[in-house]
């Protein structure tokens, strides 16, 4: 037992147990400080830092996505050090890749190294959430547990929704400072980057890494809260050593959890969904400036308030399950969302209502298909027994990580040759989620739609 002092000056007494509480919520919050900063990286890596690969190096930006599968495949593999080092020292990557991955891009100008920053920069935001479930889980008790969770996520995403939007300002406005010009010339020339002079071209991209540079700082910054994470060995020893299987067991369940045909089944939804995905999200800003001549600075205002989307449409996904079904309510806003996409595809028919006509469908169908996010994560863990939860969560990610190479392989190497690849994929990706919410309900609407 511990005295100490309250507030109000009188003495109280702590036992270990409750200082033990005072250091978790401590850590919770320094992990949140630090995923949200993650989050404004993020939302520069998916904005500004495609647009900027567009101009120095195409090939990297037209098969993005799958680097981002590479950066789920290495993150995966670094969520094993935390029983060797811990989440504090793990977490340290997250930053530190980061950091490295930006000052590279600035001073270095290389292909290769363009490659390798685009994958160090994602393990770096990737790594983040894979730890988030089990470090969010180590620090709370079953109570409290959803509200974290749920804290976590939405402050990080209002991190994420607010830098997009100030990437692309940053972008005019330095752009602007650069040529001499008021803001809002600078912001009228970005309609058209294809069409800029060799002199003016250039002076845009020493914007963007203007942009680069201060997202650079921020991940250096991101490393205080880690750094002031009060780590104890009992928070991941004792919560991982009991998870210590044999591989020879652990192939044994991945063998198991294959056996079962609704996990085949779902597997083949997931992955379609998934290269669906990979083909047109991470290329918003890319192909409303140069598919749709919108300017730089609104296209980032666009996508940043589709992002707010994501938490508003997540309120009401309990409401959605209990009346219409999980299998229902997830094929359901996956369909919805179709038409949506084909307005986003084809917005240069809708002329001078061109922006707050793709901005309403590109807020619905970030709305809609985040809808049924949570589902997509419990329905999994629905299939099989409780001992073969891990093996199935090996299983969905390792899939997720080869369908996003697939997808980054085929728009670099085929889709996005020509430009009008960006609005072909719109096309795609309709018939392909359309395929896979048929699929879906076609297997299990009459067992798993409602539980039993």
């Amino acid at each position: 037992m511990i005295k100490i002092n309250n507030k109000f000056g009188d003495l109280e007494m702590l036992s270990s147990y409750d200082l033990d509480k005072k250091r978790h919520i401590w850590n919770i919050w320094m992990f949140i400080i630090s995923f949200t900063m993650s989050n404004i990286i993020s939302g520069i890596i998916y904005d500004a830092y495609v647009n900027y690969l567009q101009e120095v190096a195409r090939p990297v930006a037209t098969s993005f996505w799958s680097y981002y599968g590479y950066a789920t495949f290495i993150s995966a593999i670094m969520v094993l050090l935390v029983t060797k080092i811990g989440y504090k020292w793990t977490l340290f990557f997250c930053p530190a890749t980061c950091f490295c991955a930006l000052g590279a891009v600035l001073y270095i100008d290389n292909v290769l190294i363009y490659q390798i920053t685009s994958i160090l920069s994602l393990v770096g935001l990737q790594l983040h959430y894979a730890i988030l479930a089990p470090f969010i889980a180590a620090h709370t008790n079953l109570k409290n547990k959803t509200k974290w969770y749920s804290r976590t996520y939405w402050i990080g995403y209002a991190g994420w929704t607010l830098m997009t939007y100030l990437g692309g300002y940053l972008t005019v406005s330095r752009f602007a400072s650069r040529i001499g010009e008021s803001f809002s010339y600078a912001r009228v020339l970005t309609k058209n980057i294809v069409d800029l002079t060799p002199k003016l071209k250039t002076m845009y991209i020493c914007a963007n890494e203007d942009v680069l540079l201060i997202t650079m700082i921020i991940a250096g910054l991101s490393l205080l809260p880690v750094l002031l994470i009060k780590e104890k060995s009992i928070d991941y020893k004792k919560e991982l050593s009991e998870q210590k299987v044999p591989l020879k067991d652990k192939f044994r369940e991945l063998k198991k959890v294959l056996m079962n045909r609704y996990v085949v089944c779902y597997i083949l939804y997931w992955s379609f969904i998934n290269f669906g995905m990979g083909l047109f999200s991470p290329y918003y800003t890319v192909f409303l400036n140069r598919n749709l001549h919108i300017d730089r600075m609104t296209a980032s205002l666009m996508v940043s308030i589709s992002y707010v989307a994501l938490v508003i449409f997540m309120i009401f996904t309990p409401k959605a399950v209990k009346k219409f079904g999980q299998i229902v309510t997830l094929s359901g806003v996956s369909i919805l969302s179709i038409p949506f996409m084909l307005l986003i595809a084809n917005g240069d028919n809708f002329g001078k209502y061109i922006i707050p006509v793709v901005g309403f469908a590109l807020f619905m169908r970030s709305g809609l298909m985040n809808l049924g996010y949570p589902i997509d994560s419990a329905l999994p863990m629905e299939l099989v027994p409780k001992d073969l939860r891990p093996a199935m969560s090996f299983v969905v990610n390792s899939i997720a990580g080869i369908v996003s190479i697939g997808a980054g392989w085929f728009t670099g190497n085929y889709l996005f040759v020509t430009q009008s690849g960006y609005k072909t994929a719109y096309y795609l990706a309709a018939g392909v989620y359309l395929f896979a919410c048929c699929m879906l309900l076609s297997v299990f609407y009459k067992k798993y739609n409602r539980k039993q």
